[in-house]
């Protein structure tokens, strides 16, 4: 009984080592690493209702009830450990200068991230527009989210209209909003 007992385990370990070097020969070596959504691009939305965002800021400010009366609505997913995100941060930096005047309303959404380096990101980019913490995900799942960055683009109507994924460009999110804006 304990040489077969020996045997399975053998077997067992020999198993493994052979699954973790297989593995190591197929992905080139390099670690696996959280979803990130490093090709850009317009997707079909599968969905169509916006989920309110509720909550407190990170400065503990509570965010704007938003009946969706008057502003279109940007929800970006991002993180700050996001190399996608750090490229794209300027971006929406500038992007929310020039489009708040008209009734556009971004919402960043910090996903996983901690406070304090979220704070740090965000006095970085001068960000100017809300930005919460998604600790546990909750609205990530809500919105489907699969890797960061993410944007859903909301019309007057609460109906989410368009959705990218990866990191955007000014020409895109410019196009993106103006497109929404002649619709409404």
């Amino acid at each position: 009984m304990k040489k077969i007992l020996s045997i399975v385990s053998a077997i067992t370990i020999l198993a493994f080592f052979i699954l973790l070097i297989i593995s190591t020969i197929n992905t080139g070596g390099k670690q696996g690493r959280p979803g990130l959504n490093e090709v850009s691009g317009e997707v079909a939305v599968n969905y169509n209702n916006y989920v309110p965002i509720r909550g407190k800021d990170i400065y503990g400010k509570e965010l704007p009830e938003s009946s969706n009366d008057n502003d279109i609505i940007m929800i970006d997913f991002w993180a700050s450990w996001c190399p996608p995100c750090i490229q794209e941060a300027s971006v929406l930096s500038s992007s929310y200068e020039y489009w708040q005047s008209k009734n556009i309303r971004y919402i960043g959404i910090a996903l996983w991230d901690n406070e304090t380096s979220v704070k740090k990101f965000v006095e970085k980019y001068d960000f100017k527009y809300d930005i919460t913490l998604d600790k546990d995900g909750k609205y990530a799942i809500n919105y489907g989210v699969k890797a960061l960055p993410e944007k859903f683009f909301i019309n007057k109507d609460g109906e989410i209209v368009k959705k990218y994924i990866g990191p955007i460009n000014r020409e895109s999110l410019d196009n993106i909003i103006a497109e929404i804006l002649e619709k409404e």
